[in-house]
């Protein structure tokens, strides 16, 4: 099976969004791990949209991409998926993490100290002191944002053989979704099985990450897996593209007017959780809204981007380097830039540039030319040059 030129692209437009996703943050009036003592509300709009599909869309691509690993036997891809996801976690949470809670622990007041005093403290018991049960929420809150990595490497090998299965012998079964999906607009219908997840999880497992969202994501992985080894499912999405780009639309701003409608059965349908036919149709539209613009983003991907140039392999050979590095070196950077006396814009322009400059530098002297690190950072080996 030869490459598949949008998914690789669609996937480096994705860290793109990410990294500036995540340097907003250091303006919007939510909790994060640094905050600039000026926020605007007004950045909300951007990162509500961003959050509606840049997760499930990531679990799309990684889902994607499975039909090649699922043809591996599965000692070969348990091997794989070790290398590329399980020991750049681990090393994360062991050397990126830490600057990422101390900076943290400084900017709120809750730690006073030198790095290495922290580093006593954290290691000594501090990194584990998450009382969560078995709950895949714990993934995150030692890892931050490589709970992604945690999240994929758990979902890739519960869905092994289930792939593996659906690429020799589902047949019957890509049929059947051929047939149900095949007039415009039918691949919208495939956010049911979602919808259900979140109706039936997220009251009982509401915190980011956990149970619910791990579902939710596991079925946003399959889905890419199925439309990647599915011709009848691309056309679907195809023909599908501009209906669910409405549905995303509409659904989007109304979610958005809510905010200004709290008081009203309007607001309270989108806002209000407490009763149990609001939180259905929140989790149903919620499903619905991310799925369209996962259709509508992946489509015009196939459309326009399943073509190869001579930057796509580098770049996306740097993607995860990439999202590994980018939230520590932010936080390092925006810990001090939020200090200064500055417009946000002239803030937010600074750290985003110094802080891609300090990624490339990096990366390109530190990550791509030595094994080691390519090791620690989930990429293969370096290629042997012929002379």
């Amino acid at each position: 099976m030869k490459r598949i030129y949008y998914i690789d692209w669609l996937r480096i437009l994705a860290i793109i969004t990410v990294f500036f996703f995540h340097t907003s943050h250091f303006f919007d009036p939510m909790y994060w791990h640094v905050k600039n003592p000026q926020q605007s509300e007004s950045v909300l709009l951007f990162l509500g949209f961003i959050n509606l599909w840049i997760m499930p869309l990531f679990f799309f691509l990684s889902g994607a991409s499975g039909v090649f690993g699922a043809r591996k036997p599965f000692l070969s891809f348990l091997k794989s998926k070790t290398l590329r996801l399980l020991v750049p976690y681990v090393m994360g949470v062991l050397l990126l993490i830490p600057p990422q809670k101390y900076v943290e622990g400084l900017s709120n007041h809750t730690f006073a100290g030198g790095y290495f005093d922290f580093l006593q403290t954290y290691f000594s018991g501090g990194i584990f002191n998450y009382p969560m049960g078995f709950d895949p929420l714990w993934i995150g809150a030692i890892s931050y944002h490589l709970w992604f990595l945690g999240h994929l490497f758990v979902i890739s090998i519960l869905f092994y053989h289930l792939m593996k299965y659906i690429d020799m012998k589902g047949e019957k079964l890509m049929n059947g979704i051929n047939r149900i999906t095949s007039f415009s607009g039918g691949a919208v219908l495939l956010f049911i099985p979602v919808a259900i997840a979140g109706v039936l999880l997220k009251k009982h497992f509401p915190n980011y990450t956990s149970w619910a969202d791990f579902a939710k994501y596991a079925l946003f992985f399959f889905l890419g897996f199925l439309c990647t080894t599915n011709e009848g499912l691309k056309q679907s999405f195809l023909k599908s593209r501009f209906i669910a780009l409405g549905i995303g639309l509409v659904l989007t701003v109304m979610y958005f007017v809510s905010f200004s409608l709290k008081e009203t059965t309007f607001g309270q349908l989108f806002q209000n959780n407490q009763v149990y036919g609001y939180y259905a149709f929140q989790e149903t539209a919620g499903a619905l809204v991310t799925w369209c613009w996962i259709i509508f983003i992946v489509a015009t991907g196939m459309k326009y981007l399943n073509k190869d140039t001579k930057y796509r392999q580098p770049l996306n050979e740097a993607v995860l380097p990439f999202y590994i590095l980018h939230q520590t070196v932010l936080l390092l950077i925006g810990f001090v830039v939020v200090q200064w006396n500055w417009e946000n814009w002239s803030k937010f322009g600074f750290i985003a540039l110094s802080a891609l400059f300090t990624i490339t530098v990096v990366y390109r002297l530190v990550i791509k030319p030595f094994n080691i690190t390519r090791f620690i950072f989930g990429m293969s080996k370096k290629p042997i040059e012929m002379n």
